[in-house]
């Protein structure tokens, strides 16, 4: 056994790139009347993602998993990012990964809503 083993990654499942240099769409998500981050997605590219807010410790930190896993649930049922960022409008709290609330914005970049995080 003198060659090192060859790994290969049989199944991966798909997620959106949680990166963009374009503006982007975001939405509020609260939970317990706490805003604990956004829940966004680029305007003119495949990202999106969840962006917690540092003031709401480990109740923002809890919903990014959650939201995580939506996002990816989302990416695999075919929506794009705006459809993903706009499925659960309306839905009841969920205990984990709050609510979405608000009004749908627009962010110059993730850099923007990154300052309005922290």
């Amino acid at each position: 056994m003198s060659e090192d083993p060859e790994f290969r990654t049989v199944y991966a499942p798909p997620r959106f790139p949680v990166s963009t240099g374009a503006p982007v769409r975001f939405l509020s998500v609260v939970l317990r009347g706490k805003e604990v981050g956004y829940l966004w997605a680029a305007a003119t590219d495949d990202a999106a993602g969840f962006m917690a807010r540092k003031a709401a410790g480990g109740d923002a930190f809890n919903a990014s998993i959650q939201w995580a896993d939506r996002l990816q649930w989302a990416k695999a049922n075919g929506l794009t990012p705006l459809q993903a960022l706009r499925h659960w409008v309306g839905d009841t709290e969920d205990a984990k990964a709050g609510a979405v609330s608000g009004e749908e914005r627009e962010a110059t970049g993730l850099s923007a809503l990154e300052g309005m995080a922290n």
